[in-house]
């Protein structure tokens, strides 16, 4: 993918999103959002926690072929620098797409808040099953399931999304 390629309005991955939909090895449910993609630090990050979380493994077989890499433009790049003093690497190059293309954020992390303050949308995990349900991809059954899934195994947080919606 290139930047020219680079979705309208582009639903940019954070490594959690990706990593709660690995966990419970449903990514077919991210893949098939409207203009999804991510970045390479986050394809660095699944590649750096694998060795301790086999299950990633799944997230990242699942770039490039169902889940597009985006190139990092210059303009992305100098917006990254900027808002990296304020969250990680994998937060900061996914919200610096994101706000660069007037696209979504899609994380649980602590760029939730910064994001929403930058003015730039954020979906979280709970958002995607929302947004799956809505679509009649999954029923609501289904996704109270993957949520308890997620809660119980302790790699969900949910106070992360803050109760909302998204």
């Amino acid at each position: 993918m290139t930047t020219t390629d680079i979705p309208v309005e582009p639903s940019v991955l954070n490594t959690t999103v990706l990593s709660n939909f690995a966990y419970i090895d449903q990514l077919w449910v991210v893949a098939g959002l409207s203009g999804i993609c991510t970045v390479p630090v986050v394809r660095e990050e699944l590649h750096t926690g694998v060795e301790d979380h086999l299950y990633l493994q799944s997230a990242l077989d699942v770039l490039d072929a169902e889940i597009p890499v985006a190139t990092v433009s210059d303009t992305v790049a100098n917006r990254e620098a900027v808002v990296s003093d304020h969250l990680d690497p994998g937060e900061a190059q996914a919200f610096a797409l994101a706000d660069a293309h007037d696209g979504r954020l899609l994380t649980d992390d602590d760029a939730r808040a910064f994001a929403k303050e930058q003015g730039v949308t954020v979906v979280g995990s709970v958002g995607v099953l929302l947004t799956a349900i809505d679509a009649g991809r999954i029923s609501e059954e289904t996704a109270d399931y993957w949520l308890s899934t997620w809660i119980d195994s302790s790699i969900y947080c949910a106070s992360c999304w803050g109760g909302s919606r998204a």
